[in-house]
């Protein structure tokens, strides 16, 4: 968790991009999986839970998409790692608590699926999904 703060902090300084920050956890997270792996030939029962608890959370998504469109105009289209998902949208201008509050708890449940989507009478649209 500790490799996991220093890459945010590495993302919110400028140092690393998102994409970048992105590669680096996955392949954190691709060697977790390969020790634990390692760890459960010769598995006993609450070790096979433990395996099939790690397969389910390989199919949770691991990105969010922000879509903004603007009359109809595509502004924004960005995917950004579900790892600084939640922490990042504390920095999103214009967004309620309560959308916010929508947001981390998506991000913390791991589903995917649309998670807000507003679209105002002049085909403006904010779309979030987690994918």
């Amino acid at each position: 968790m500790a490799d996991v703060a220093k890459i945010l902090n590495l993302v919110a300084e400028g140092k690393l991009s998102a994409a970048e920050a992105d590669e680096i956890l996955s392949a954190l997270n691709a060697q977790q999986s390969e020790t634990a792996e390692a760890r459960t030939s010769g598995q006993s029962a609450a070790q096979a839970q433990a395996q099939a608890n790690a397969q389910a959370q390989a199919k949770k998504s691991t990105h969010l998409r922000i879509e903004v469109t603007d009359g109809g105009r595509h502004v924004v289209n960005l995917r950004v790692p579900i790892n600084i998902a939640g922490w990042a949208s504390n920095f999103l201008p214009g967004l309620s608590d309560q959308d916010s509050d929508r947001i981390r708890g998506a991000v913390a449940s791991g589903n995917r699926g649309t998670i807000l989507d507003i679209t105002d009478k002049d085909g403006s649209r904010v779309l979030i999904t987690s994918e």
